[in-house]
């Protein structure tokens, strides 16, 4: 019966202690921040002077958040566009990928990005110089990994300054994802997936993490899979485009696509049937 009772008072006090464990571990978890900016700039409100360091890691999508094309035609929101009206019309997402992606290829090996601000370059440039880990997170296809590069380049962008590790490929859940140069292409998987893939594979660990793009989805997806950490996460869903991207129509770009692919006519080989 002493035994039993003792062994009852260890159990009770074991259940007390990893309580009171969890309560603390749950008190000292700091929370998510997503925020809504307009300003590339805004970054540098949520570093504090003293984590201008490797272990700051700030992630940049690349499409309307860092780069875009010079005008509407070949955009963003001109890709989903067309998507949506390939759907329309009875095809499958399939069928989608097969006829919009070689034209995509097209245009991009035929385009040069601008920045999305004039500040854009100036403030990647001296996150880097401060020493701060930087990356680029798109879900740009692999095809398009190494003119991606050529377009950040011209620029004035290299990832590689800050690049915490070098692995060219992951192969996470059988999902193919690139990471070169600094820049993880997720292409059409999910970014949170593919980043928390890319921390395992490299063992990396940052003590802060910015992430910066212009659709809520992507930074709902990262902050998702990253939940299992006990340092801090800031989401700066990025609105600088939304003007551009709300009122876009296929019907404003028609002239200039027909002109473009005058000038720049599809090889044989990348022909749309």
């Amino acid at each position: 019966m002493k035994h039993m009772k003792l062994h009852k008072s260890l159990l009770t006090a074991l259940c007390l202690s990893i309580g009171l464990y969890l309560l603390y571990s749950w008190s000292q978890r700091i929370p998510d921040i997503i925020v809504e900016s307009k300003s590339i700039t805004d970054i540098y409100t949520y570093i504090k002077p003293n984590e201008y360091n490797k272990n700051l890691l700030v992630i940049f999508d690349i499409d309307n958040t860092i780069g875009k094309t010079p005008t509407n035609f070949g955009s963003d929101q001109w890709f989903y566009a067309m998507r949506n009206q390939l759907r329309a019309s009875g095809k499958s997402d399939q069928e989608v990928l097969d006829i919009l992606l070689p034209t995509v290829f097209h245009i991009q090996f035929n385009t040069w990005l601008v920045p999305v601000e004039k500040d854009t370059v100036e403030v990647i440039n001296n996150l880097q110089k401060k020493g701060v880990s930087v990356v680029a997170l798109t879900a740009r296809s692999l095809e398009l990994a190494h003119r991606t590069i050529e377009q950040l380049h011209h620029l004035g962008i290299y990832f590689t300054k800050t690049d915490p590790h070098e692995c060219p490929i992951k192969y996470g859940n059988k999902k193919p994802g690139l990471y070169i140069d600094g820049i993880i292409f997720s292409g059409n998987y999910d970014k949170g997936e593919m980043l928390v893939n890319w921390f395992k594979q490299i063992k990396y660990r940052p003590t802060k993490i910015i992430f910066i793009d212009d659709k809520l989805k992507n930074i709902q997806s990262v902050e998702k899979a990253l939940h299992n950490r006990d340092y801090p996460f800031i989401g700066i869903r990025y609105g600088y485009a939304d003007e551009q991207v709300r009122n876009f129509s296929l019907e404003s770009v028609a002239a200039e696509q027909e002109q473009f692919f005058t000038e720049h006519p599809f090889p044989k080989i990348l022909a749309a049937p």
